[in-house]
């Protein structure tokens, strides 16, 4: 980021021109397709191009194509959309075809896509720095390479011949991701797929060996040749004959393994091409034959293991290759969509709480507002750094990644808190009516324990009341 702010600041002081390229690099790459699709379908359907010729157009004609292109030049300055361009460009080119020619029109079209590359590839360096960085890193680098070969087939293409736009088309692979996957499957395990290559040159070269030697009277296949004079052969109003005045046929035969390269041609050009092997190629047998169970045996056995085995075995894989590519994309997207960038946490780990993943990755865990704070760091005066500011900006200088919350969330905390204390909240009620109802009954058990001591006491007053004893009156006195 510092490299790019620095390379536009200083094309920005500079070069005007180039600064205002590379704010548009996206713009020009889309250009460039669309033209080089729009020649190649030109090429396509007008081929060769010296029969077509500007046509004259009858004046209501022509004026409605003179009126399409200053009502789509209008929308165009008016209101800049992308339909209103096109609208624009497709009327300038009929009104260029049918006022010059196809011809004359599509070398305007390649010059201008020459020169629409020319431009987006200064963009291109100028946000990447490439010349700056040395010529070791501009060789080194791919896709300035990859853009480089692009201009020099766009010169091929205006300047020696117009099927050099063919080529151009490949930019739709380096454009979709999914493309490049279908190139990858290949790739990737390129070492398997060449070694079990390696495998089917070897078979094919032992079975042409074993044809050699049994089979070489087999190996006679139908040719049609071209009547010329250098094979013996005249073409008189379509019927063909030798110099010797007899008629001969458009198809011939003849032996295809008098020589060991021979027969290692055939069966690798007819024997892989064909889907039941070199044998649905090579002369049908009797049955009363000698070598006819040989000669089976053969058939069966390349059949077996070079269309079936060998075959599959590279073709297996390509799709086993391409399979895990797609599960790989599909796995990165899920994990993208359902994964917090920031802290790993998953989309689950939100329900049911009071903050969404979605608000969580928009607000609370923003990764935008991470490399915000990554970049203020960097460009603020250390001297006038805060705490957490000067804790990031160590952190940063020792590339270390603690700072981040990982696999925490300040809102599942603040959640899972608030739950902790109404539980607490919840048991100090129980505690409390519980105590409230433990004093009760220790009230209701003192009164109860007063109320039995009392009548305990009123009972023995009244029993020592009524002992003889215990009474004033004299028994023997009368009454």
């Amino acid at each position: 980021m510092k490299k790019k702010k620095k390379i536009n600041t200083k094309t920005k002081n500079t070069i005007p021109i180039l600064y205002w390229c590379s704010r548009n690099m996206s713009f020009w790459s889309s250009i460039s397709f669309n033209l080089a699709v729009l020649m190649n379908l030109l090429v396509a359907f007008f081929y060769p191009l010296e029969g077509v010729r500007g046509g004259t157009l009858e004046p209501h004609l022509s004026a409605l194509l003179w009126m399409a292109m200053l009502v789509s030049l209008a929308i165009v300055i008016v209101l800049p959309q992308p339909h209103g361009i096109r609208a624009l460009i497709a009327s300038t080119i009929l009104r260029l075809i049918f006022s010059v020619g196809l011809e004359p029109t599509l070398l305007l079209l390649g010059a201008f896509n020459l020169c629409n590359k020319v431009i987006f590839l200064m963009s291109f360096v100028g946000n990447r720095g490439t010349f700056t960085r040395g010529y070791k890193a501009m060789i080194l680098d791919v896709e300035f390479l990859y853009h480089l070969l692009y201009l020099i087939i766009c010169t091929l293409g205006v300047f020696v011949h117009v099927f050099f736009y063919s080529l151009l088309l490949f930019d739709l692979v380096y454009r979709e991701e999914t493309l490049l996957n279908v190139i990858k499957s290949v790739t990737r395990n390129g070492r398997s797929i060449v070694l079990t290559a390696v495998l089917a040159l070897i078979l094919v070269y032992l079975f042409s060996i074993v044809g050699y030697i049994f089979f070489k009277d087999d190996f006679i296949l139908a040719v049609d040749r071209i009547p010329n004079k250098t094979l013996g052969m005249l073409k008189y109003s379509g019927v063909c004959q030798k110099e010797n005045g007899e008629n001969c046929s458009a198809e011939d035969k003849e032996r295809t393994c008098d020589s060991l390269l021979m027969c290692i041609v055939t069966v690798l050009s007819h024997g892989l091409r064909s889907g039941g092997g070199v044998g649905d190629v090579l002369r049908k047998p009797s049955k009363e034959e000698p070598l006819f169970a040989a000669r089976v045996i053969y058939d069966l056995l390349f059949f077996f293991m070079v269309i079936i085995i060998v075959l599959n075995l590279i073709f297996g894989v390509i799709i086993d290759t391409f399979a895990d590519l797609r599960s790989e994309k599909q796995k990165k997207e899920e994990i993208l969509k359902t994964t917090c960038f920031i802290c790993g946490l998953e989309r689950d780990k939100f329900d049911n709480k009071t903050v969404t993943f979605e608000e969580h990755i928009k607000v609370e865990h923003n990764m935008w507002h991470y490399l915000f704070f990554i970049v203020l760091v960097k460009v603020k005066d250390s001297t006038e750094y805060t705490g957490p500011e000067s804790y990031v900006a160590e952190m940063i200088r020792e590339h270390n990644l603690d700072w981040f919350p990982r696999m925490r969330a300040m809102s599942l905390v603040s959640s899972d808190a608030d739950g902790e204390q109404n539980e607490i909240r919840n048991l100090q009620e129980k505690l409390e009516s519980t105590m409230k109802l433990v004093s009760n009954l220790s009230g209701q058990l003192t009164e109860l324990k007063e109320q039995m001591t009392e009548q305990r006491k009123q009972k023995q007053r009244i029993g020592l009341l009524g002992h003889p004893q215990h009474m004033n009156v004299n028994p023997q006195q009368p009454a």
